[in-house]
C-alpha cells in the first residue's frame, strides 16, 4: 500500500512540491553539475591520451625514416672509395696522399714581440 502511495505521489508531482524537496533543489543541481563535469573531463582525458599515443607513433615512424635516410646518405657520399671513383669518373687528376698530415707548430720569436720601454 505504501509503495502504491509513493508511486502515485511521484506521478502526480507531489514529491516536487514538498518543502524538503524545494530546499534541496540547489544541492541536487550542484551535484548534477559536478557529475556532468566529471564525465566530460573523463572523456576529454581519454581523447588527449589517444592523441598522445598517435603522436608518439608518428614520431617513432619519422625517427626511423630519418635514420634510414641518414644512413643511405652516408653510404653514398661519405666513403673514401666512392669519392675517389667519382673523381676518376669525372676525369680528375687528384690522387690520395700517401703520407699522413703533419701538425705545424709556430713559435714566435719573443724578442721581436717585446714592447720597448720608454
Amino acid at each position: 500500500m505504501d509503495f502504491i502511495k509513493g508511486v502515485r505521489s511521484v506521478l502526480s508531482g507531489e514529491v516536487l512540491m514538498s518543502k524538503i524537496t524545494k530546499r534541496r533543489v540547489a544541492i541536487v543541481g550542484l551535484a548534477f553539475l559536478l557529475a556532468l563535469l566529471y564525465v566530460v573531463n573523463h572523456f576529454h582525458a581519454i581523447y588527449i591520451y589517444r592523441e598522445i599515443n598517435k603522436s608518439e607513433e608518428r614520431i617513432e615512424k619519422l625517427r626511423a625514416e630519418g635514420v634510414a635516410i641518414q644512413s643511405e646518405l652516408l653510404k653514398k657520399t661519405n666513403r673514401r672509395n666512392s669519392v675517389m671513383s667519382l673523381l676518376k669518373a669525372k676525369g680528375s687528376t687528384l690522387e690520395e696522399s700517401k703520407c699522413p698530415p703533419h701538425k705545424i707548430i709556430y713559435k714566435p720569436n719573443q724578442s721581436v714581440h717585446r714592447k720597448k720601454k720608454k
